[in-house]
C-alpha cells in the first residue's frame, strides 16, 4: 500500500488516538468541560478515525475491484488536504468557541465544514468515475 491510501490510514490512526484521548478526558471531567469537548470528540472519532480509514482502504481497493486505475490520481490528495484541514479546523473552533470571552465564534466552523463537504464530493466523484467511466 502506498500513496494517498497510506496517508489516510496514518491520519486515521492519529484521529483514533486523539478521539480516544478526548473521550478519556471527558470521562473524568463533568459539566461544561464535557459539553465543550463533545462535538470535537464526535467528529474526530467518526469523521477522523472511521471515515479516514474507509477512505484509505477505498482508494486502495476500488481500483482493484474496478479492474482499472483510479480516475484521477490528484483528486485523492486534494481530498486528503481538504478533509483533514476541515476536520481539524472544526474541532479547534468548537473547543475554542466554548470558552467564556473567547474571540472564536461558533460561526467560524462553517468554512471548515464546507471544506469537508467538498472533499466528500471529490471522493464520491472519483470513485464513481473509476467504477463507471
Amino acid at each position: 500500500m502506498e500513496g494517498v491510501s497510506k496517508f489516510f490510514i496514518i491520519a486515521s490512526l492519529f484521529y483514533l488516538i486523539a478521539g480516544t484521548s478526548l473521550g478519556f478526558l471527558m470521562a473524568f471531567k463533568s459539566g461544561k468541560w464535557v459539553l465543550r469537548l463533545m462535538p470535537a470528540h464526535a467528529h474526530i472519532n467518526l469523521l477522523g478515525w472511521v471515515s479516514m480509514l474507509i477512505f484509505g482502504f477505498a482508494y486502495y481497493l476500488v481500483p482493484m475491484a474496478a479492474g482499472r486505475p483510479m480516475y484521477s490520481h490528484s483528486l485523492p490528495y486534494v481530498h486528503f488536504a481538504l478533509s483533514n484541514t476541515g476536520l481539524l479546523g472544526m474541532a479547534v473552533c468548537w473547543v475554542a468557541s466554548r470558552f467564556p470571552n473567547s474571540p472564536v465564534s461558533p460561526r467560524f466552523v462553517w468554512p471548515f465544514g464546507l471544506m469537508v463537504v467538498v472533499s466528500l464530493w471529490l471522493f464520491m466523484f472519483n470513485v464513481v468515475m473509476t467504477l463507471f467511466a
